[in-house]
């Protein structure tokens, strides 16, 4: 009976902590897809503004 009740504690943590890992990962990539988005748009927006004259 403990064995079982043990094994349920031990895979509920590992899911615990693989499922907080995977959300840091997933967090990291969407920040730094974000952070490359920003800057074509950056880019885009400067390139439109040389274009019209505006400084």
């Amino acid at each position: 009976m403990q064995t079982i009740l043990l094994c349920v504690i031990l895979s509920m943590l590992v899911s615990i902590v693989f499922g907080q890992w995977y959300m840091w990962q997933a967090s990291k990539l969407l920040t730094m897809q974000l952070k490359e988005v920003e800057k074509v748009t950056t880019g885009v927006i400067d390139e439109i503004k040389r274009k019209l004259g505006i400084h």
